[in-house]
């Protein structure tokens, strides 16, 4: 990654009505997430498969002052949650979009269901391109698996081309990079 794809990449995200946060190591990442959350005024937080070595950190953080579902929650759960925090493999420069792989559909409904959607992503993993996703979807073919593309919250457009956020999904989506 340089710093010129994660610049592009804020700023397309940013075009798409998301949020970008910055923090520097695992420490600043939770303080960020714990005041997104306290920002929003959510109790239940619904989190997705965690990266390796970060789960456990972000459980118990969240623990001390959040009601947290865990992993692979049934989907009532999860839509009964005011937040939901996933881990993009990648996010795109290009179309200021993250990537989400899933082999587990209760991961993929955390980005969809809650109406504020936290995505923590390592800065490493901002590619420039589309055509960069290729081989991370390539690898992720050898199982079952979802990919998702997202690119701020959700939104729509009526019969009149008014723009309507968070209609079918998240109001808000704001991704914190670990840099």
């Amino acid at each position: 990654m340089s710093g010129r794809a994660l610049q592009v990449f804020a700023e397309r995200f940013s075009e798409q009505g998301g949020r970008l946060r910055t923090a520097s190591g695992h420490e600043a990442v939770l303080n960020a997430l714990i005041e997104e959350l306290r920002s929003s005024g959510g109790r239940r937080v619904c989190i997705a498969t965690p990266w390796d070595g970060f789960g456990g950190e972000l459980l118990e953080a969240l623990k001390a002052e959040f009601e947290v579902i865990g992993p692979r929650a049934r989907p009532r759960e999860i839509a009964s949650c005011d937040a939901g925090i996933t881990f993009p493999v990648a996010a795109v420069a290009e179309t200021g979009s993250i990537l989400e792989i899933n082999f587990d559909d209760s991961d993929r409904l955390v980005s969809s269901l809650p109406p504020l959607h936290l995505a923590i992503l390592k800065g490493s993993s901002v590619l420039e391109r589309l055509v960069d996703v290729a081989p991370l979807i390539r690898e992720a073919s050898r199982r079952n698996f979802a990919v998702t593309l997202i690119s701020g919250p959700s939104r729509t457009g009526d019969i009149e081309l008014r723009l309507v956020m968070g209609v079918h999904g998240p109001h808000s989506t704001v991704v914190v990079v670990e840099v």
